[in-house]
């Protein structure tokens, strides 16, 4: 055929295949292009055709066949089946897939939009599973890089032979170097042909943007082209087999087609294949010859195959990455001002339709770039965090990625909403994973650019999560990043904001309008969704996120009637559940039970967070009879561990520091649990210590919760009656006890130690200290028999016990049962020659507490061996004093010590 009819041909195939792709979604349609067998007179075996007729187009003299052709191969290597086929069909071609693949990538004189294409079928053969070694290479079934050593006699198949032909054709070396040269400015051409020379033939594919420069002839026009290609790659000369090389530099003095010979291939055939590639270039050579420019597009194929090899060789590729410094040459590309010239010139008015498109294809080309390397560096910081903190250029890329999330495309074309939106998604997406891998070193430069051009970003928001979008991927990405930033930021505000007032660049959006304004945008996007949609958790994640760190958005979740909303949700599944357990057949309502306590558990989680540190919003739920909604579901709650989990998360964040909350739970709820199993004239703090009062061995975190529930809960009055009258405590004293001398010295949690109840133990005696803060409490604690003497004797180990020891000390009524105890005292006095300060202070304390107005303390203290040690308790706390000086606890050491020492000499 012709040349035009063979250009023609190939379009027209490239156009049909990706309609093909388009239409056939879930089709396998790789039968219908390929040829049958190829039968011959002499060929007793008639070979199988498949897509060999494909591999000849990619070394076609015209540029647009090769791209064409290499076009409607990526589209068909789109399915594992293509990949098949093709592989299939290149099994007796010279130089094989990957050599030929590779060859046209690297070939410098080739057009980027050629090797674009060569790239993407690389990219969709990585995707393929690929063998380790030559024994997993027998049972497959397509042809992997195969390359073999001459001077060695070894040969590699699978992964190995991938790092071999990846390092000897020094594709890193060429990526590093395309990065340099890659041309910045913008694309244009003539529309009109020159009146010298061919004219300049623009892209078949509106996503592309291979331009053909003149410009001066290239220095090495001798180096064959990429026609010249291997059948089973061998390499001469290997070397070790490791990501090291050359300088990007000297990637164009040795081009990788001339590394690369075919196996049974002569000189004198290289020869030939140059003498056709020189005769090739001299029909279109003129006065000088064409040179193609490296392109933003050939670039975002290249970080796509780098993206592909980091998965299936992840330490070589990052390893090659890291010594080539390819990150940083990518980053170097990235600037956002190209994308809003392009944006601005698309919202101008009156301009040419065909300079519109031109304007949109340069915009689709920067953007696809962007996503291209935002993925790339996702993928190399999940392979490695360590990375982040390397990269020097880390703070001024975040800056323009930030920048990048606040483009305007108000007025914008549907197609150009499109692209900018699919960025936006893979922006977001890294952030958040530069966030999560490395906080400290992404965080605040996140934060700070988000802080200074916080409204612009508030509409980028606005815009990922508009239900006239109906893209999914870029809501769940806004809503991800939205959560981890303001997930790191409740963490940062829990340990800093007692110490500082801007504690972030956020700390203001957060506790202004701007907050009532994205909480108002939340509640928004989650009323419109069923439980069902795939976006409803997305988005009650970002909006705890939210609650948890804003107290604004607290005050405006609550006015906007959230917590009342969750209450009566909680309400109504009660009903439901009610309703299903009546009906007979039990079994079968089991799946609607579930789905019910799924949503229970999701509005119990936004509830905690509404709650959190906020009075005001307790208050709302106590309004609301939030403790009457969780006890009705209670029976429910307990065939559901993680749902159970959840509501003693929210009673936890509800009764903390709140003694209406506590009152509530304590006496809230009388009456009879629905479906009959809960006694009547029960409360749910009765349910709780039930849940608590089990001696697991695997301490469940249901148990635990409902420990630190009570701990909460024993601050009321109405709590400690109530475990006094139900001799809950009593349970004490079957906890295993850890062995002696097993114990560590000293257990800041005070859930250190040996023993299979060591964790137990440390549950109880966190809830004893809470219950000896009040006088009550602790006549409740003295009243189980043997409970004084177990604490005294884990004193010495547990911290909580001696905590709870030191407040029985300040109750004058408590002061002879502990005075005639000896375990106690032994217990008291031995702290005072401890090395640690605060075990000191803490028996000093005590020590004073029972000397006070207490003449039959001073009566049995008073005695040399309690003053000796005094006194060699204050020896040793003046010398720490003279090393630490003005610390408050030393401080408050001595003067315990001088009061006893006083005491006792008096």
């Amino acid at each position: 055929m012709g040349k035009g009819v063979t250009k023609n041909a190939v379009t027209c195939l490239l156009h049909l295949s990706h309609e093909m792709l388009t239409e056939n979604k879930d089709k396998d349609f790789i039968s219908q292009w390929s040829l049958g067998n190829e039968v011959s007179s002499e060929d007793t075996n008639p070979s199988q055709l498949g897509l060999a007729w494909l591999i000849p187009l990619w070394v076609d003299r015209d540029q647009e066949v090769r791209f064409s052709s290499l076009g409607l191969g990526a589209a068909l290597t789109s399915g594992a089946s293509g990949c098949q086929a093709l592989c299939a069909s290149c099994q007796n071609i010279s130089g094989g897939l990957w050599g030929t693949l590779l060859n046209i990538l690297l070939d410098q004189q080739e057009s980027s939009m050629v090797r674009r294409e060569a790239a993407f079928i690389l990219q969709n053969l990585l995707v393929m599973p690929m063998p380790a070694n030559a024994e997993e290479a027998k049972d497959s079934h397509w042809q992997h890089p195969c390359v073999h050593d001459e001077e060695s006699g070894v040969s590699l198949v699978g992964l190995p032979a991938l790092q071999a032909l990846l390092y000897h054709c020094q594709y890193f070396q060429h990526v590093a170097l395309c990065a340099s040269t890659c041309y910045r400015g913008r694309l244009t051409f003539h529309r009109q042909p020159r009146a010298a020379g061919p004219p300049e033939s623009p892209s078949l594919d509106s996503e592309s943007s291979l331009w053909i420069w003149r410009c001066d002839p290239p220095v090495d026009s001798s180096r064959p082209s990429s026609s010249l290609s291997t059948s089973s790659t061998v390499i001469r000369a290997s070397g070790p087999h490791t990501p090291m090389g050359p300088s990007p530099l000297s990637a164009t003095e040795d081009a990788p087609a001339s590394r690369l010979t075919a196996q049974g291939q002569s000189e004198t055939d290289s020869s030939d294949s140059l003498t056709s590639a020189e005769s090739r270039h001299g029909e279109q050579s003129t006065a000088v010859d064409p040179v193609s420019m490296v392109t933003p597009d050939l670039m975002t194929s290249h970080c796509g195959l780098l993206t592909n090899l980091l998965s299936i060789l992840p330490d070589f590729t990052l390893s090659a990455v890291t010594h080539h410094h390819l990150l940083r040459a990518l980053a170097s590309l990235v600037d956002v001002r190209p994308i809003e010239t392009c944006l601005s010139e698309l919202k101008t008015p009156n301009v040419p339709p065909g300079e519109r498109e031109d304007i949109k294809v340069q915009l689709v080309t920067q953007l696809q770039f962007l996503s291209g390397f935002c993925k790339l560096l996702g993928s190399c910081v999940t392979v490695s965090s360590q990375l982040i903190g390397q990269m020097d250029f880390l703070k001024q890329l975040l800056t323009a990625l930030v920048a990048a999330l606040m483009l305007d495309i108000k007025g914008l074309d549907a197609g150009s909403r499109v692209c900018v939106c699919v960025f936006w998604a893979d922006v977001l997406t890294l952030l958040a994973t530069l966030v999560r891998r490395d906080v400290s070193a992404a965080y605040p430069s996140v934060s700070a650019a988000l802080g200074r051009r916080w409204h612009t970003f508030a509409g980028t928001l606005s815009v990922c999560v508009a239900e006239d979008l109906a893209d999914a991927a870029l809501h769940t990405a806004a809503l991800q990043f939205l959560g981890t930033v303001l997930s790191e930021e409740t963490k940062r505000l829990g340990a800093e904001v007692t110490h500082s007032k801007h504690v972030s660049a956020l700390w203001d959006i957060l506790n202004g309008p701007s907050a009532g304004q994205l909480c108002d945008l939340l509640l928004q996007s989650l009323d419109k969704r069923t439980f069902q949609d795939p976006l409803k958790k997305p988005t009650a994640r970002a909006l705890m996120a939210l609650l948890s760190c804003s107290r604004s958005a607290q005050s405006h979740a609550a006015k906007a009637g959230l917590i009342d909303s969750c209450v009566e949700q909680m309400k109504k599944t009660h009903s439901q559940l009610h309703l299903e357990s009546i009906r007979p057949g039990k079994a079968s309502h089991r799946r609607k039970e579930e789905s019910y306590l799924k949503e229970v558990k999701l509005s119990v989680e936004i509830l905690r967070s509404a709650l959190y540190l906020n009075e005001e919003c307790k208050v709302v739920a106590t309004d609301a009879r939030l403790t009457l909604a969780v006890f009705s579901l209670w029976p429910w709650l307990l065939l559901d561990d993680p749902t159970m989990e959840a509501v003693l998360e929210l009673l936890c964040v509800y009764t903390a520091n709140c003694i209406t909350a506590c009152s509530c739970v304590c006496v809230g709820g009388s009456g009879s649990a629905a479906g009959g199993k809960g006694a009547p004239g029960s409360s749910l703090m009765l349910c709780v210590t039930k849940l608590a009062s089990g001696v697991a061995a695997d301490n469940t975190p249901v148990q635990k919760l409902s420990f630190c529930l009570l701990a909460n809960l024993a601050m009321s009055r109405d709590c400690r009656g109530l475990l006094q009258k139900n001799n809950f405590l009593q349970a004490f004293l079957s906890v295993p006890m850890p062995k002696a001398g097993g114990g560590k010295a000293w257990s800041a949690a005070g859930t250190g130690g040996s023993g299979s109840g060591g964790g137990l133990l440390g549950l109880w005696l966190r809830l004893l200290v809470s219950l000896s803060s009040a006088e009550d409490g602790q006549q409740s604690i003295l009243r189980v028999s043997g409970a004084l003497e177990v604490i005294s004797e884990l004193a010495p180990q547990r911290r909580h016990a001696l905590l709870t020891l030191h407040n029985l000390c300040f109750c004058p009524n408590n002061k002879p049962h502990l005075l005639a105890n000896d375990k106690a005292m032994k217990a008291l006095l031995g702290c005072l020659l401890s090395r640690e300060m605060e075990t000191r202070s803490m028996g000093a304390s005590a020590l004073w507490a029972l000397l006070h107005n207490n003449q039959r303390a001073k009566t049995t203290l008073k005695c040399p061996s309690v003053r000796l040690r005094v006194e060699e308790a204050r020896t040793i706390s003046k010398k720490e004093a003279e090393k630490k000086k003005k610390e408050p606890l030393n401080e408050y050491l001595l003067k315990c010590l001088e009061s006893l020492s006083q005491l006792l000499n008096n």
